[in-house]
């Protein structure tokens, strides 16, 4: 699919001139249009008899439904950044008959930065505004292949029953869905509907005068650049609820605005409505409300109902990622409360036309709760079928992990469940709250998605390392998150670049993609360059500027600070493996000799002989080392092999002593601390940073600590019953967060033991450490095949079995007293 070819409405006018404004001003986007659009599009296609298979490729500026002859077809497009815009592809061989078909879309286009989407600033967006929809059909017959593009035939309408005058759900959020299905054009998707009354929509072509394209100010298209989107569509399914908790009533609320339901006074009913899940007929009380409350499995997707209705009812759907009364929050039996500025307004406003209809939200969110407020439906209203339509990328569950310890066996099941709640469009952080594509979580979901699902999640770390590439400033840093909100120029982590240039090096020794490696690699040696020169006469870097981030953990991080110093490291060390991939010796040596530079200088500057561990940080000037010590400082040196191995084992006695460590204050994700006493206490990592904690005590031999902190940490989180894990130990703020899913890549790593010596396992070994344990089998799925690993103790001896793929070599087994070894092919 070309770039450029794409329609809109022909009552948005075009301004050639303005596309070259900016050579005298300042660059300002064009607001005219005005913001939360939706827009209507239908168009026709031929299909010839015997065609073996046709699919149709879509883009559009903001987010879009498709339908094909009236059927529900996909949503879009993937996220991306407008300068590297993706169409999707969707195959819709099944809905096609032979003859005329019918295309219907419906585009939003939000008109701010969301958490997914960027606005364009300057360049086509000033000369046409916001909004824009390119589609080409493509039918493939036995001679070859017949393409067909939307133009000028297509009809283009403006949605009057969305309303754009709402608040947004919440920060970086979408606007509040609210559409009065009494001012749509009913059937409008449909073969049948009559839209010769609509306008005919108007190429994006804004074409110079003479004396303009002789200056070579020529034509102008949006988005000149389009790339297909290279992950697969999302597994979708219609879900029930689990069960109606409770009916009730509210006092009849005239207000505008459906965040009022999070203000409602209910009334529970003395007998409660029942439901099977067969048609429920709600009435609303003279001068009341009525409310409902169901239950779900947690999951991802856009909430629906069908209802039969006499007309100018209002049913607000609100939906949460707990009910009222899980983990503490709230009491069993409430209604949906605001959970403040870390919360979001998840609910969506339906009006109902006369008869049988359908509202399905056009995004999705997660879905624990669902709350549903019937207004004015004093003659009676069918609630036909409620639910929520699942939606997440399709992922293999060929990993797996059994043991005899049922804690952790449950652990790494709600681990899995939680990072692949997270794959969507792109790794997000959390499906409730922001849906952010952050850097450096993608970077941990990665390494726990890798071992839960293989390659099948390769597609979707490929697309984001890329989008972190084509985020990048003109300073050499990488957006915080990409694509969305923030601009290039605005506020950044600064750590995370680091953890991406090591998270394409993890991607590449699990995977063995030189292709993504080469494509990414321009921007890791900007990246790295922009750190040399952050470097100050120490060999480390100092005051570092930005949002230096690591984790929320109140850690030092004045003058030279050790931890992302050590990530400075670790991230030189990662490149030099991409420099030699790439055939670039001369940077690989650099880069070798900078990280051993930064390590002799944090030995030199960090060690704390007294407390014989590292400290936080240190004055770059006069050398004076300030007293805090962190979990993340010392485990970081460990991870990428900094402390000479005379002083490991004091360095790890400091920083597992479970006494010594704290978690620290850090609002308002961790809104409480511990008594903290700098002369003894150690920083302990909350839950993001566990990740790289425990894989350095892991690596420098402590194994059975680690699996003893996830009981510590994890196990009262099971308790609760929750079927996800936090964003932190306590339930305050996310309850589904990707990179809270490490305990799976920390059980499967220590418990199983193989370990990848060349990129994509083409070599492995593995080492076992039963931590205690009886027995524990489990499956690591690499690019060959799936190798399997299962071990059992008898008093002192470990019995390994141990199937692999073919292209899989096992090597080190050898001089490992106690332990036997059956070995096969898979």
């Amino acid at each position: 699919m070309k770039g450029g070819r794409f329609i809109w409405l022909a009552s948005q006018p075009v301004d050639h001139a303005a596309a070259f404004a900016s050579l005298r001003n300042p660059v300002e986007r064009r607001t005219a249009e005005g913001v939360n659009r939706w827009i209507m599009a239908r168009g026709t296609f031929t299909v010839p008899q015997g065609a073996e298979s046709c699919e149709i490729a879509l883009a559009a500026d903001g987010r879009y439904r498709l339908w094909i002859n009236g059927v529900q077809a996909g949503n879009g497009p993937v996220r991306a950044a407008p300068d590297f815009a993706r169409h999707d592809v969707h195959d819709i061989t099944s809905m096609v008959a032979a003859g005329v078909n019918q295309v219907a879309v419906l585009v939003h286009v939000p008109g701010v930065d969301l958490a997914w989407y960027e606005t364009v600033r300057g360049r086509w967006q000033a000369a046409f505004g916001d909004g824009g929809l390119a589609a080409e059909v493509t039918v493939r017959t036995t001679t070859g292949a017949i393409a067909s593009v939307a133009d000028e035939t297509w009809r283009m309408l403006e949605a009057q029953a969305w309303r754009r005058d709402v608040p947004r759900r919440g920060w970086g959020q979408d606007f509040i869905e609210v559409v009065d299905a009494r001012l749509l054009p009913q059937d409008w998707t449909l073969p049948g509907f009559d839209d010769r009354s609509w306008p005919q929509a108007r190429a994006m072509l804004a074409e110079p005068p003479e004396q303009m394209a002789a200056r070579g100010w020529g034509v102008v298209v949006p988005f000149p650049v389009l790339i297909r989107s290279s992950i697969p569509p999302p597994t979708e399914s219609e879900l029930g609820p689990q069960a109606l908790l409770w009916s009730g009533s509210a006092p009849a609320d005239g207000g505008d605005s459906p965040t009022r339901l999070y203000e409602a006074r209910i009334e529970q009913d003395e007998t409660p409505a029942e439901w099977r899940g067969d048609p429920l007929v709600v009435q609303s009380p003279p001068g009341r409300d009525t409310a409902l409350m169901f239950a779900f499995d947690y999951h991802y997707g856009r909430p629906f109902i069908e209802i039969e209705a006499r007309g100018g009812e209002e049913i607000d759907i609100a939906v949460a990622e707990a009910v009222p009364g899980d983990f503490g929050r709230g009491q069993a039996g409430e209604a949906l409360r605001d959970e403040g500025h870390l919360g979001c307004f998840q609910v969506a406003r339906y009006i109902a036309r006369p008869g049988i209809q359908r509202f399905e939200r056009f995004d999705a969110t997660a879905v624990r709760a669902m709350q549903v407020m019937v207004r004015g439906a004093d003659a009676g209203l069918t609630i036909r079928r409620i639910g929520s339509v699942s939606s997440h990328y399709p992922v293999e569950e060929a990993g797996a992990f059994t043991s005899s310890d049922p804690v952790l066996d449950k652990l790494w099941h709600v681990a899995r469940n939680t990072v692949g709640l997270c794959m969507h469009d792109a790794w997000v952080d959390c499906p409730g709250r922001e849906a952010r594509q952050w850097v450096g979580d993608a970077v941990v979901m990665f390494d726990i998605a890798a071992l839960a699902y293989g390659p099948s999640a390769f597609a979707l770390h490929r697309n984001f390392l890329r989008q972190a590439a084509e985020s990048q400033r003109q300073d050499g840093l990488v957006r915080m998150f990409a694509p969305g909100d923030i601009g290039a120029e605005a506020l950044t982590i600064c750590d995370f670049t680091l953890l991406w240039i090591i998270g394409i090096e993890r991607y590449f020794h699990a995977s063995a993609d030189a292709e993504t490696v080469a494509a990414v690699f321009c921007a890791v040696e900007r990246g790295l360059d922009r750190f040399a020169l952050m470097s100050g006469a120490n060999d480390l870097l100092a005051d570092v500027q930005q949002w230096h981030f690591i984790e929320w953990a109140a850690i030092d991080r004045r003058g030279e600070s050790a931890a992302i110093n050590a990530l400075w490291a670790g991230a030189l060390c990662a490149g030099a493996v991409l420099a030699d991939r790439v055939g670039r010796a001369d940077r690989a040596a650099s880069w070798r000799a900078a990280a051993r530079r930064c390590a002799e200088a944090l030995n030199r500057r960090h060690w704390d002989p007294d407390r014989r561990c590292y400290v936080d940080a240190v004055d770059p000037d006069s050398g004076t080392r300030y007293r805090r010590v962190s979990q993340h400082a010392n485990a970081l040196m460990l991870l990428f092999d900094i402390v000479p191995e005379e002083r490991r084992t004091s360095v790890l006695d400091a920083i597992t002593d479970v006494d010594r460590l704290k978690l620290t204050a850090v609002p308002p994700i961790v809104p409480h601390g511990e008594a903290f006493d700098e002369a003894r206490d150690i920083v302990r990592a909350n839950s993001f940073f566990s990740h790289f904690v425990m894989a350095g005590i892991a690596r420098a031999g402590r194994g059975q600590w680690v699996i003893d902190e996830l009981r510590r940490s994890f196990a009262p989180m099971l308790a609760s019953g929750t079927t996800t894990l936090w964003e932190s130990f306590a339930p305050a703020a996310s309850l589904c967060h990707g990179f809270s899913a490490t305990p799976l890549f920390q059980m499967t790593g220590i418990l199983l033991g193989v370990t990848a010596l060349e990129p994509g396992f083409a070599r492995f070994t593995v080492n076992p450490q039963p931590c205690g344990l009886d027995r524990a089998s489990g499956s690591i799925p690499t690019p060959h095949g799936t190798i399997n690993v299962a071990w059992q103790r008898s008093g002192a001896d470990l019995h390994v079995t141990v199937r692999r793929p073919v292209a899989c070599e096992l090597v080190g087994l050898a001089d490992r007293p106690g332990v036997r070894f059956d070995l096969s092919p898979a």
